[in-house]
């Protein structure tokens, strides 16, 4: 799906540095609730003593053709923080880093956590480090996590329109599969699509007069956990 997808960037830096060893990043997709906080561990992936840089980035239309970023607000404009947003990562270490709901949204909003390899010189001077480490980096790995900040009351609201499934909602449907049965026959259309309020969905099929259309759906904040609901076309 392609707003679920992992993002990993290739950055290819001085030839002549050492290469930064890799970081594993779990888990890749998170939600936070409003006024909730939630976590991602950072692991080393070496014996060497890393500093990792995390930047924030919003998804402007996320899950459509028109998907984007930009950059997020900085400090208590924008609807999450991370912390701590520099810090040192001992080798085969790892770190817990945690994200806050701060500004409230009035409908699911994306954003992109990433995680990068930094210079010891780049550092922020509040780094936690010590005087014997060293990091440089040459070719490094960065890790983009999709964040899904959630409304404090969010509603589910699907309807029909001319060969779309529009979301009324305030939150985002992970569409599944759909449905559709005439009388005692049914059909199954997988689709694997996210669709976010305000968004459409165009139906890869025809939906037929005097049918039932179930739309099997995840949200954000339960998991693997199926929801269901009956339109009528």
């Amino acid at each position: 799906m392609h707003a679920h997808r992992v993002t990993f960037l290739l950055l290819l830096l001085l030839p002549a540095s050492p290469v930064l060893a890799n970081l594993d990043v779990h888990p890749m997709r998170v939600h936070v609730d409003a006024g909730r906080t939630s976590s991602i561990r950072v692991h080393a992936q070496s014996s060497r003593t890393q500093y990792i840089r995390a930047t924030v980035r919003q998804v402007v239309a996320p899950a459509t053709e028109d998907e984007h970023e930009v950059d997020a607000p900085p400090g208590d404009a924008s609807a999450i923080a991370v912390t701590p947003g520099m810090f040192a990562l001992a080798g085969g270490g790892s770190r817990l880093v945690r994200l806050i709901a701060l500004e409230p949204v009035t409908e699911e909003t994306a954003f992109r956590v990433y995680f990068e390899g930094v210079r010891a010189a780049d550092a922020d001077a509040h780094t936690e480090t010590n005087e014997t480490a060293s990091a440089t980096i040459g070719v490094s790995l960065v890790w983009g996590v999709l964040v899904n900040v959630l409304p404090a009351d969010g509603q589910v609201a699907m309807q029909l329109a001319q060969g779309r499934l529009h979301n009324r909602g305030t939150l985002r449907l992970g569409i599944r599969r759909i449905e559709q049965c005439v009388a005692a026959v049914c059909s199954t259309h997988d689709i694997e699509r996210s669709v976010y309020p305000g968004a459409a969905l165009a139906l890869p099929f025809q939906p037929v007069a005097g049918a039932r259309l179930r739309v099997h759906y995840r949200l954000s904040r339960d998991g693997y956990r199926e929801h269901q609901q009956t339109l009528l076309p």
